[in-house]
């Protein structure tokens, strides 16, 4: 595997403050605007500085809020953290679902738009991608709750093959959605560690014809077929 990168510095300024004083802005809305601040600012710090290293300031200071306002919005560090993967998940599975339904109604096409969707997504945004990814791992308990949840949620869009679809079932097994996803995130991971995050969409055909053959995809095998006939004349 090659060396690690060192992760880029967070070059972007932080979001622009509220005015102070006075701005006619409801409570709710100023909670909900230095949230958001401080979910972005864990991100970004995090993915510079990894997770155990960053202390509360170092979030505080990127974001342009109080130390006091941050424990009036999270408990911790932790709890900032979690709030953090928990908003950028969500994005994530918003986006993949309207691919999702934007796909032809085939399971190949599904599979395509669901991995063309999550790689596009992780080098577009490589600071989500790599706290979401790599730092989690090193979270604590809670986070890699949070991370089992959010892979067991590809499990059923991955097994929601038509029988038609695949080979012999003598050779399939009930693990399979859980090993292409562990698969493909295991490659997803070596990228960002790697520092080859931008380049994570030139994977889409090699990981979607692994998908494929996993499930003895007729598409894929028939392929292969023919490319051998191809070799051996």
């Amino acid at each position: 595997m090659a060396a690690e990168k060192p992760a880029p510095s967070p070059t972007p300024p932080p979001p622009t403050q509220l005015p102070k004083g006075r701005h006619g802005l409801s409570r709710e809305f100023v909670a909900s605007n230095q949230r958001e601040r401080l979910i972005d600012a864990m991100a970004n710090v995090v993915a510079e500085k990894g997770y155990a290293p960053t202390r509360v300031v170092d979030i505080t200071e990127y974001a342009g809020v109080s130390r006091k306002t941050f424990y009036e919005l999270f408990t911790d560090k932790e709890d900032c953290f979690l709030a953090a993967y928990d908003a950028i998940t969500a994005l994530l599975m918003d986006k993949l679902g309207r691919s999702l339904a934007a796909a032809q109604d085939t399971w190949e096409a599904k599979v395509h738009a669901l991995l063309g969707g999550l790689l596009a997504f992780m080098a577009a945004e490589p600071a989500f991608a790599r706290m979401c990814i790599v730092e989690v791992l090193g979270s604590g308990p809670r986070g890699l709750a949070r991370r089992d949840a959010a892979i067991e949620a590809f499990f059923p869009i991955i097994g929601a093959l038509p029988d038609a679809e695949i080979g012999d079932a003598e050779w399939l097994s009930p693990v399979t959605p859980m090993f292409i996803v562990g698969g493909v995130l295991e490659v997803i991971y070596g990228a960002i560690r790697s520092g080859e995050t931008e380049s994570l969409p030139e994977l889409e055909e090699d990981l979607t014809r692994l998908a494929f053959r996993a499930y003895l995809h007729p598409a894929e095998w028939h392929r292969v077929a023919h490319r051998g006939a191809q070799a051996q004349a």
